[in-house]
């Protein structure tokens, strides 16, 4: 029986990361890419008793600014303030520290969420990333990693996608923008090389 058990035990602990479990929706708008930068919108759901903050988590080499953090149960926006990870892993609400010296996107909740509460938020950040958003020639070219199981991404107004390199659906939204739809089923992330052109006449 323990035997049995030591076999299933891998089974068992990847279980525990199940890709359907994950409620994070990613949007992203690419800006003029001679400014390096990009908005990002995602919504999540927290519900951990106690918790009394909600974070978004900057990636190494981005600088985030404008952030915005909406409780969606109320549409309030919530005081937002930007903190160190060592602060967020003092807290103990993640499986997984993060790097001590990062830059993380803090918003207050108006309380500290009781057993069985949960609260969904939404964060709006613009990010400057030069080393993952520039111009080469005369593409653009938009490179990262997604580890979502979707992830919209709109090029700027006046440019047209001209190659990339996962496969995405491609579509057009209400404004006349091209948007490509990444899913990625599994429990790993995807790296994405976006590159765009200026329509003619733009």
């Amino acid at each position: 029986m323990r035997r049995l058990w030591l076999l299933l035990l891998p089974t068992l602990l990847m279980a525990q990361f199940h890709r359907a479990e994950q409620d994070l929706e990613i949007h992203y708008w690419l800006l003029d890419p001679d400014s390096h930068q990009f908005r990002i919108s995602h919504d999540f759901t927290v519900s951990k008793p106690g918790q009394k903050y909600v974070h978004s988590f900057v990636r190494k080499g981005s600088v985030v600014t404008k952030s915005v953090v909406i409780d969606l149960n109320t549409g309030k926006q919530l005081e937002t303030s930007n903190v160190t990870g060592k602060s967020v892993n003092a807290l103990g609400y993640y499986p997984n520290p993060t790097d001590p010296e990062s830059v993380v996107v803090q918003g207050n909740l108006d309380h500290a969420l009781a057993e069985g509460e949960s609260v969904r938020v939404r964060v709006i950040e613009t990010y400057t990333d030069p080393v993952g958003y520039s111009i080469k020639g005369d593409e653009l070219v938009w490179d990262r990693t997604l580890g979502r199981p979707y992830d919209d991404v709109a090029l700027p107004p006046g440019w047209m996608l001209t190659s990339v390199s996962v496969p995405a659906i491609i579509t057009l939204d209400a404004d006349g923008l091209v948007v490509c739809r990444f899913t990625n089923p599994r429990n790993d992330e995807i790296h994405v090389v976006l590159k765009a052109r200026r329509r003619k006449g733009n």
